[in-house]
């Protein structure tokens, strides 16, 4: 049954998760990032001294992820709107926004597990700290192809009254390329391809940000266009 109330539920549980998401980072302690250059005596007394804002910041980092599930269902049910019968490009985009959802989940709990014990050997926190940096900036294959779905649905959309603008799918294209570069992190430890560079961290945190707000904005339109289409026919 449509309910545009839930609809507009799940737009907003979207901004509540970039917000949590965000936090997490800013409780840690994680922004500016530790540097990957970083030796593993700095690394151990950086966990030591944080302990609680990492476990208190990582565990919203992880409450994001529940959040993202409904944001990612609402794109799916609008997208449907426009290809009809045959949603191919919506179920993509739900299957590679849900994968993408343990990518907020699992690098908390990454971070969690890295905090948990910050007097173990040095060696296996800065272990630890490495697996969690990449596993938290490196995967963007999911966010790349759900990007990408949303941009072929976007410009494919040839009704009289499009549901989203034409320009939303070349702005999903870009994000998508915008991601790519932080396939270069796993070959330096300083500057701009660090994991605390320019393009693998600063680059998509701001798209990041940028890809909500706009999706927000352009959803919320979308709900209330269909609101009024449903109306009209009946």
């Amino acid at each position: 049954m449509y309910n545009p109330t839930i609809q507009r539920m799940f737009a907003w549980g979207g901004v509540a998760a970039l917000a949590l998401f965000f936090l997490g980072f800013f409780f840690s302690g994680f922004i500016p990032p530790l540097s990957p250059s970083l030796n593993a005596e700095q690394v151990a007394a950086y966990y030591q001294e944080h302990q609680t804002g990492i476990l208190v910041g990582m565990t919203f980092m992880m409450i994001s992820g529940m959040l993202i599930s409904p944001f990612v269902a609402l794109i799916s049910e609008q997208l449907k709107r426009i290809e009809g019968s045959t949603p191919l490009l919506a179920y993509a985009q739900l299957s590679a926004g849900s994968m993408g959802i343990m990518f907020f989940i699992l690098p908390a709990i990454c971070f969690l597990i890295t905090a948990y014990r910050p007097d173990r050997p040095v060696e296996i926190t800065h272990l630890m700290n490495d697996m969690s940096w990449i596993v938290t900036v490196l995967p963007w294959p999911m966010a790349f192809i759900q990007n990408i779905c949303i941009g072929l649905a976007v410009i494919s959309d040839k009704s009289a009254r499009p549901v989203f603008p034409r320009w939303l799918g070349f702005f999903n294209f870009w994000i998508a390329l915008m991601l790519v570069p932080a396939s270069a992190l796993v070959f330096v430890k300083s500057g701009p391809f660090a994991w605390n560079g320019l393009f693998p961290f600063w680059i998509p945190a701001t798209v990041f940000g940028l890809w909500f707000g706009t999706m927000l904005v352009l959803l919320l339109s979308a709900i209330k266009q269909q609101q009024q289409d449903m109306s009209a026919a009946t």
